[in-house]
């Protein structure tokens, strides 16, 4: 098996948009229509390509799942870095990983990668 996606709801989609493509440049996924390459994300969803698997997050309604996303980054400190500078508050973690939330309040756990 492989993973293919892993779907979250939110109410609060422009902000994670900001904070997923702003603050960690996560790119948009993107697929085929009509014989053309669109972005994949529309006013009410947005999906991030990450490897071969797509991080989604979708409105439906008030609902907002919760959970915890681990991403591996071969920028560990340099990500670090520039999170604490924008404001971005670092809630745990030591020299090997550290934790953040993003606007939903989801957890985030960020590893070098090997």
């Amino acid at each position: 098996m492989k993973l293919n996606s892993i779907i979250f709801h939110t109410s609060r989609l422009n902000e994670i948009r900001e904070f997923y493509e702003g603050k960690l440049k996560l790119p948009i996924g993107t697929y085929l229509k009509e014989g053309k390459e669109v972005s994949d994300h529309s006013e009410t969803y947005v999906n991030y390509r990450i490897g071969n698997a797509l991080l989604c997050f979708e409105i439906d309604g008030d609902r907002t799942d919760m959970g915890t996303v681990v991403l591996n980054t071969s920028d560990f400190n340099g990500l670090k870095g520039r999170l604490e500078k924008d404001g971005t508050k670092i809630v745990g973690g030591n020299a090997h990983y550290f934790k953040i939330k993003d606007p939903d309040g989801r957890s985030l756990i960020i590893e070098p990668s090997n």
